[in-house]
């Protein structure tokens, strides 16, 4: 055991030496006599114990206590203060600054010193293990414990404390979430092995791409957030940034296979968009939200229009929840005309919500209650109501006629919806192939097999799958060859054009022409005159769709306005209306 005395009085030393000595201790002493001597030997020897004298010259003991915290080589020594007088207050001075024993100079004897060293190192030992254990649940609390890195916990706290040192430390620093958009297309396809392999090996990159004083984080999912202090200006974080999104973009090798991310990211600056960290977490998440609904991989800053557009979306989805569970929305449904009988043959169901106080327009509403999952539940809602209504009108309609009901693409995911579909048929006493399922090409884009599932298990039910808004962008004629497509609905942005010469009549000819021959049954939106009309029976359209002959209507005038459009289409054929 080395031992390091630090006492100015050489009596007082000597007797300490003499008490160490009958100890019967195995141990080397080394003696100083002020605070400097006591701080050189501990920077040039690794003691075990210090035995100190409160009372020195030019500093005192707690002195001594103060400067030893900046010594890398005493973190496991044990220190055990001397002093003439047993004073509470010093006492409890002594114990906050890391001293293990207090023993008074008038009462050392070999005995009491060798008990009090005993215990000293007992208590020293009892801290270090407590001092380890609070590391240990403190790195538990801090990091995350797929990939090591820091946890939105202690990301958090970073901003605070960058915040808190205000803008005169920082001049500019930038908070940016990163997320991997086809992260669940690689968990579906590859497994939850293959998924957490990649985000340790997305995580690695990104903390090895940041600079040493930058704070990286995993805050959850696929999603990483890092608070950026390297840099300059705006315009260096930016283009560092989308650095370091080319470099995540880069192939990563998993079971020696390439597998690469589509990777967003989302931006806040400060002190440019706001001045806590709250604001500005918030603002990066908005940019995020915003960088997600972009075609390709992006960088997102932040901007203030963006709060008041998410704010909307927000209000939005709360008054969604609320009016799922009021029973608030309700159901039209718009007539589609077969060319050659001018008989109505198929309604679709569309939904409506006459009491949204902040949109009632599905092309907003709709996309929100798919981005935070209220689609299924409203989806179902939707395939229920439009069954039940329609098996209580179709009697009355005095033709046969077909549902059609639109799917998203989320409640494609649905595992349990299939089961769902074939229960209410079964429940409203309908024959499958009485409807017809409406659904986008977004639905297909990604190949997942779900969706295929799903879509497959509609069609063995005997019901029909049509793809609608063909052509409005995303169209492959692959779709049509490995999904089992029945119908195809041109969007009406194309068939606007039908009348006119140029590309665009071009374009719907031959799209009918191409459809007609795969022996794929057509239907054209959005015909809105007779022109239209005349043109779309000449190409072989199979049935028409649009406010030429029915905008969509309530469930309590259908069946009248059915018979009415038929009445009239027949009345009107026997003149010659349809040459």
């Amino acid at each position: 055991m080395k031992i390091l005395l630090v006492d100015d009085d050489k009596v007082d030393r000597m007797a300490v030496s003499r008490s160490l000595k009958k100890s019967n201790l195995q141990y080397q002493l080394v003696e100083v006599e002020t605070v400097d001597e006591a701080v050189d030997a501990l920077n040039e020897t690794q003691f075990d114990l210090l035995l100190l004298d409160y009372y020195l010259p030019v500093k005192n003991g707690t002195e001594l206590l103060l400067e030893i915290k900046k010594v890398q080589a005493v973190c496991n020594l044990t220190i055990i203060m001397i002093s003439n007088h047993h004073n509470e207050d010093l006492l409890l001075q002594c114990l906050d600054l890391g001293v293990q024993e207090f023993l008074c100079k008038n009462e050392v004897t070999a005995g009491q010193l060798k008990r009090a060293i005993v215990q000293a190192e007992r208590r020293k030992e009892l801290e270090t293990e407590l001092y380890h254990n609070y590391i240990k649940i403190k790195s538990m609390a801090e990091r995350d414990k797929l990939t090591g890195m820091f946890n939105r916990h202690y990301f958090e706290d970073a901003c605070h404390r960058v915040v808190t040192a205000g803008p005169e430390r920082y001049k500019c620093a930038g908070i940016a979430f990163f997320d991997i958009a086809n992260f669940k297309s690689i968990n579906d396809l590859l497994g939850h092995d293959t998924g957490d392999k990649l985000l340790q090996l997305f995580s690695a990159r990104l903390q090895t791409e940041m600079a040493q004083e930058d704070v990286v984080s995993r805050s959850g999912g696929d999603e990483f957030a890092c608070l950026i202090v390297s840099q300059k200006s705006p315009l260096q974080l930016k283009l560092e940034i989308e650095r370091i999104l080319r470099k995540l973009k880069e192939a990563y090798f998993i079971d020696e296979k390439a597998q690469t991310c589509d990777v967003n990211v989302g931006v806040s600056l400060f002190p440019a968009h706001g001045k806590t960290a709250e604001s500005l977490i918030r603002f990066a998440d908005i940019a995020l939200f915003r960088a997600k609904a972009m075609s390709d991989s992006a960088v997102c800053i932040f901007q203030s229009d963006m709060e008041t557009t998410f704010q909307r979306k927000f209000k939005i989805e709360r008054e969604l929840t609320v009016a799922l569970s009021s029973n608030a929305f309700q159901l039209a449904f718009q007539p589609v005309v077969d060319t050659e009988s001018l008989r109505v043959v198929m309604l679709e169901a569309l939904i409506r919500w006459p009491s949204g106080e902040t949109s009632c327009d599905p092309n907003e509403f709709i996309p929100i209650a798919e981005e935070s999952k209220l689609i299924n539940p409203l989806g179902r809602w939707i395939i229920s109501q439009a069954m039940a209504k329609f098996a209580r009108f179709k009697a009355g309609l005095g033709v046969d006629v077909g549902l059609s009901i639109n799917l998203s693409p989320v409640q494609l995911r649905d595992k349990a919806l299939v089961k769902f579909i074939s229960a209410t048929l079964e429940q409203e006493n309908l024959w499958a192939n009485a409807l017809t399922f409406e659904i986008t090409e977004t639905a297909l884009l990604e190949n997942e097999p779900q969706i295929i599932k799903t879509l497959t298990e509609i069609h063995q039910l005997g019901c029909n799958i049509a793809l609608d808004d063909f052509g409005t962008g995303y169209s492959s004629i692959s779709h049509l060859l490995h999904f089992p497509i029945d119908i195809v609905k041109i969007d009406k942005s194309i068939t606007s054009q039908v009348t006119e010469s140029g590309k665009g009549a071009a374009i719907f000819r031959g799209l009918v022409r191409m459809l007609n021959t795969l022996c794929v049954e057509v239907v054209a939106e959005g015909v809105e005159n007779h022109q239209q009309y005349l043109e779309c029976k000449s190409v072989k359209v199979a049935k028409i769709q649009g406010y030429y002959f029915s905008s969509a209507v309530s469930e309590s005038v259908i069946v009248n306005t059915v018979k009415s459009l038929n009445r009239e289409m027949f009345e009107k054929k026997m003149v010659g209306y349809s040459t």
